[in-house]
């Protein structure tokens, strides 16, 4: 996990969604709450990072509502020539070997989307990719904020910096 100290202090990298020693379970029934606050009163309260709180106004703006589903913009044949046209082709092969493992492994997946928030590639454990394809997290789906609202993919491309979103901190709820 990334860390950052500051005169001595440690503070959790804004990006991780649940920081050390942190009750996931915990975390998950606080932000829930949180997140039915927002989408009844407009108002964000803690225990939101404010990644997230952000990311949800930007999601009300774009007018994504909380029981949405993403888009599939590009199938078969087109899917497969934007993709084989696209400069990220060139360096899956790279991404495949530092992170594959660690998707199928871990029960994990390996999304690599475009400046857009499609998702070009999704891949990693079996039964992980059945609960994702259920959800229309697929291979040229449309997953940028303004589509379905905070997500890893579009709020990484909203914020231009790796982010992670965790359980109840998506905008759509699951």
């Amino acid at each position: 996990r990334s860390r950052i100290v500051r005169g001595g202090a440690e503070l959790t990298d804004p990006g991780v969604a649940v920081g050390p020693g942190a009750d996931p379970a915990e975390r998950v029934r606080r932000v829930r709450r949180a997140h039915a606050t927002f989408t009844e009163a407009g108002t964000v309260q803690r225990p939101v990072r404010p990644v997230v709180a952000d990311s949800w106004r930007r999601s009300a703006r774009a007018g994504v509502g909380p029981d949405g589903t993403a888009d599939v913009e590009l199938s078969d044949g087109d899917l497969g020539s934007y993709r084989a046209e696209h400069p990220l082709a060139r360096v899956m092969p790279l991404f495949r070997e530092l992170m594959g493992t660690f998707a199928s492994d871990g029960e994990h997946l390996l999304a690599v989307c475009d400046e857009h928030g499609r998702l070009l590639w999704v891949e990693g454990h079996a039964s992980t990719r059945r609960r994702a394809d259920r959800m229309n997290f697929v291979p040229g789906a449309r997953w940028a904020e303004t589509a379905v609202g905070t997500n890893a993919p579009g709020t990484a491309v909203a914020v231009d910096r790796p982010v992670q979103v965790f359980a109840a901190e998506h905008f759509i709820r699951q």
